[in-house]
């Protein structure tokens, strides 16, 4: 299987590249890094565009020059510059020629440093994927040779009925890392200068966290750790919980007539508030016993 990596033209960092290659070394995959440029579109004999299209060509070779070295000797690493309508057309496209188990983009240019921001490309790329999406916070680095050795799952409401805490127990166990359930409570401060009793909402939030703890065991067939992060924002709930090298973040996404990942908005606001690289997983129903 491969790990297909999504690099801008001209594109000089390095976080997609460090975080693809700890996804591929983690699953035993190749790893396939694109650069897709475009092609002229209506062809057009005069080409107008020519000069355009030969400094995009160059900035994707520039890009793919020092993949191998950023990288590291130990994988398999195809570069492919792939000449295509649109950058998001064209590495589905690749994704698809490589068979691919997933796509790793890095955050856009605009984003916060240390943190997952969906650029332009990435909005649309999750709208067809057929596999899962993992995006790299802003200037995102590893250790040479790093693999995956947490994977956290954000669980949420929308999570109960699904397979999402199955099938990341599943992957968990086949790459040999740990696994954890967060969950995230958001307190914000009562605009009256509160009402009710610190003490009080504490208790609310232990009997809930005591209700959910119970509930994913019970979805996941095994007692897992679960951590909570509370907090007056979502950002602070989720620095709450503790994060280190080597964490990634599982998030669930449903499906929708138009996108293949739609993202709820609690799910948003956990992504763009992460500080270590989020993986987009398709939530499945699974489909009742028959009777």
């Amino acid at each position: 299987m491969t790990t297909v990596v999504g690099l801008a033209p001209g594109e000089r960092g390095t976080a997609a590249l460090h975080l693809g290659a700890m996804v591929a070394r983690s699953n035993g995959d190749d790893l396939a890094v694109a650069v897709v440029v475009p092609t002229p579109w209506p062809p057009n004999p005069y080409r107008a565009d020519a000069e355009f299209l030969a400094v995009q060509e160059q900035e994707g070779r520039s890009a793919l020059a020092g993949v191998a070295e950023a990288v590291g000797p130990d994988l398999v690493v195809r570069g492919r510059l792939h000449r295509a309508r649109s950058v998001s057309s064209g590495l589905l496209e690749v994704v698809a020629e490589e068979s691919a188990s997933s796509v790793v983009l890095g955050s856009a240019g605009s984003g916060l440093l240390g943190q997952v921001s969906l650029g332009g490309v990435a909005e649309r790329l999750l709208h067809s994927s057929e596999v899962p999406v993992t995006l790299a916070p802003a200037g995102y680095s590893t250790a040479p040779g790093a693999r995956i050795a947490r994977v956290t799952v954000a669980y949420g409401r929308a999570d109960r009925d699904s397979d999402l805490l199955l099938s990341a127990r599943s992957v968990a166990e086949r790459i040999g890392a740990t696994l954890r359930v967060a969950c995230f409570a958001v307190r914000p401060p009562d605009a009256r200068g509160g009402s009710i009793e610190a003490s009080a909402e504490d208790l609310v939030v232990a009997e809930w966290r005591r209700a959910v703890v119970a509930e994913i065991a019970e979805a996941a067939g095994a007692e897992l750790e679960v951590v909570v992060g509370q907090g007056s924002t979502w950002g602070e709930a989720v620095a709450d919980v503790s994060w280190a090298a080597g964490d990634v973040l599982a998030v669930g996404a449903s499906s929708s007539p138009v996108s293949r990942f739609f993202l709820g908005s609690h799910a948003s606001k956990i992504l763009r508030r992460a500080p270590v690289p989020v993986t987009l997983v398709p939530r499945t129903v699974p489909a009742p016993a028959p009777a």
